[in-house]
């Protein structure tokens, strides 16, 4: 990733929050999306990570 990820929108989600991202594709030559949850607790502490890759169909 080149730039920065953008924050294209944010919805409150079991009470926490789920971010929808955009960046750029060096390697794809595309708009790439991906989302973050974070629930309520990562607001005051670290909590755990879980990556799940789902629809990659770019080859």
């Amino acid at each position: 990733m080149s730039a920065s990820p953008k924050l294209v929108s944010e919805n409150r989600s079991f009470g926490g929050t789920v971010g929808f991202y955009s960046h750029r594709s060096e390697t794809c030559n595309a708009e790439m999306r991906f989302s973050v949850y974070q629930p309520p607790q990562a607001k005051s502490q670290p909590v755990p990570v879980l990556y799940f890759l789902a629809g990659l169909t770019c080859t």
